[in-house]
């Protein structure tokens, strides 16, 4: 009896949640940093203020020229119109000034937005206006790199047999002039040696050399750091090296998100990726591409978004399909799970027939007693222990099915809310919403009272079976660092964790999806609580072996 509730009561959640058992310990990391992003895009915005403050005041000329460079490389990634916006304060003023210097940087710059807007043939006379016979040789090396930059966009935008080999060879040319004004000591050198070697020499072998040289010199939240790691995904793909390739385009994506990256494409390509590996991954996908279409619309980059666009209705569509697939299944579960209760209400029936037997038998016994005097006080005490025995029994049979009334009672609530959600569904594709529609799954979460409901009904369902798991728990640590419950039938995140692990449940991740938490949290959580317990040497099957007596 006793394994046939711990088997609901797994079946239930593993149904619901779904396994992430095996998945790559970085796509975990690019989670953890995909949570963090409210508080590092308040960090980037509070740093921009400061330098716009700085930039209202009274300074000189140059100094004002400065700021409104330190603004445009803020923006740069970050917001595509304010970067514009403070490109052309910085051109307006450099004009005014005459400064030579900062009228082609500003340039320039107002060129590396056109290109990644894809305005291509606005970027491309603009750079026109420069006069190269004048340019300050501090600039060369920026003017061609931002020349080959604008050519190689251009020719991934055109992706075909008759133009783009054409802006591809005159990105390489201009790949070559940059290369002879590119200074050794300058951080992102190796980067562009690593572009040398890949489309000029076609030596993939030495890029791959350049490209994670420059990886170890670079910081991890640099804008480069992000374009090595997508350089070198696409170089180990070139091998066939599939598994590589998504490591460092999950590299590049945590860098972007740590330098605030808006406009980017690898967590774009990466979504891609996982989408093509199998429906296990169909949600991490479906939660990746919108996460790009946020940043891109955020960035306002019209082209990213339109790129974005041709993926998301074929990862959305299938991850929807993949949805229903995990509806058919949940129901062929809760019929499984309700063939398992009525067999369990079928031993509870057995069980009373037995007491009621039991009792008859007392009765014979009793009668026996009376022609066997001698006997009289040993039969007494037997029936003293069955008596005892008959009450315990009755008591866990109670709280047994009071725990089976709780999880039918939990498998019809969720039901019931799958049958609404395919309600809503099938109304807006009726209605033809299909925007609304796709807003709603990516907003889809469970929400904070459907967790705090499953969070008390098993706090309730535990302790029931389990009364003296709370006393018998702190009995394994330290005195002083005993856990109180807050109040009665309420166990804290300690106790639940350990609930999980006396239940069987002991894989980190597992007991982070059964709780509403990160797998973080649950394995800091399982420390601490280790690092007091009075013997820390096999802890967690120490809590595996409480409560043997129900």
């Amino acid at each position: 009896m006793r394994s046939l509730l711990l088997f609901i009561l797994s079946l239930l959640p593993v149904a619901i949640l779904g396994a992430s058992a095996g998945e790559p310990a970085l796509l975990y990391q690019l989670d953890s940093l995909l949570s963090q992003r409210p508080t590092i895009i308040d960090e980037k915005q509070d740093k921009i203020d400061r330098l716009k403050r700085m930039s209202m005041a009274d300074n000189s000329t140059d100094m004002r020229l400065q700021l409104f460079y330190d603004l445009y490389q803020e923006y740069y990634v970050f917001k595509f119109d304010s970067a514009m916006v403070y490109a052309r304060k910085g051109l307006e003023l450099a004009r005014q000034a005459g400064s030579n210097y900062y009228t082609t940087l500003y340039t320039l710059k107002q060129t590396e937005l056109l290109a990644i807007g894809g305005l291509y043939s606005e970027a491309a006379n603009a750079l026109s206006a420069i006069d190269t016979t004048k340019i300050d040789a501090r600039l060369r090396f920026d003017l061609y790199a931002t020349c080959f930059s604008l050519y190689a966009y251009w020719s991934d935008y055109c992706d075909d047999p008759l133009y783009a080999p054409v802006y591809r060879q005159k990105a390489n040319n201009y790949l070559k002039r940059a290369m002879e004004y590119a200074s050794n000591d300058s951080p992102t050198y190796l980067y562009f040696m690593g572009e040398f070697a890949t489309f000029v020499s076609n030596d993939r072998h030495e890029a791959r050399r350049c490209y994670e040289e420059a990886l170890s010199r670079l910081p991890s939240s640099s804008r480069h750091y992000a374009m090595s790691c997508f350089a070198l995904a696409g170089n180990y793909r070139n091998e066939g090296d599939e598994q590589a390739y998504e490591d460092y385009l999950t590299r590049a994506a945590m860098s972007d998100v740590e330098s605030c990256t808006m406009e980017n494409m690898a967590l774009q390509t990466l979504a891609v990726q996982l989408f093509q590996k199998g429906a296990e991954h169909l949600e991490r996908a479906e939660r990746y591409i919108n996460i790009s279409m946020e940043d891109a619309q955020f960035y306002n980059n019209r082209l990213r978004i339109l790129e974005i666009a041709k993926s998301l209705p074929t990862i959305v569509n299938t991850y929807q399909a993949h949805v229903q697939q995990q509806n058919h299944s949940l129901r062929r579960a809760l019929i499984f799970i309700s063939l398992l209760v009525m067999a369990m209400l079928g031993a509870v029936l057995f069980i009373f027939r037995q007491n009621k037997l039991l009792t008859r038998r007392r009765h014979e016994l009793s009668a026996a007693n009376t022609q066997l005097s001698a006997l009289n006080g040993q039969l007494k005490d037997a029936n003293g222990q069955l008596s005892m025995l008959n009450t315990r029994l009755s008591d866990t049979n109670s709280r047994r099915e009071g725990l089976a009334r709780i999880y039918i009672e939990l498998c019809a609530k969720y039901i019931d809310k799958l049958g609404k959600y395919q309600t809503l569904v099938k109304r807006k594709i009726k209605a033809n919403q299909v925007q609304e529609l796709l807003s709603t799954i990516s907003s889809t979460r469970i929400s904070e009272e459907d967790a705090q409901t499953f969070l008390s009904r098993f706090d309730k369902a535990f302790l029931e079976l389990y009364p003296t798991f709370v006393d018998e728990f702190n009995a394994l640590l330290q005195r002083e660092f005993h856990i109180q419950q807050k109040q009665p039938g309420v166990m804290t995140t300690e106790l639940r964790t350990f609930a999980l692990i006396r239940l069987g449940v002991k894989n980190t991740a597992d007991i982070a999806g059964l709780l509403f938490l990160s797998p973080q949290t649950i394995y800091n959580c399982r420390s601490v609580v280790k690092a007091h317990a009075l013997v820390k040497d096999n802890f967690d099957e120490q809590v595996s072996r409480l409560c043997a007596v129900v």
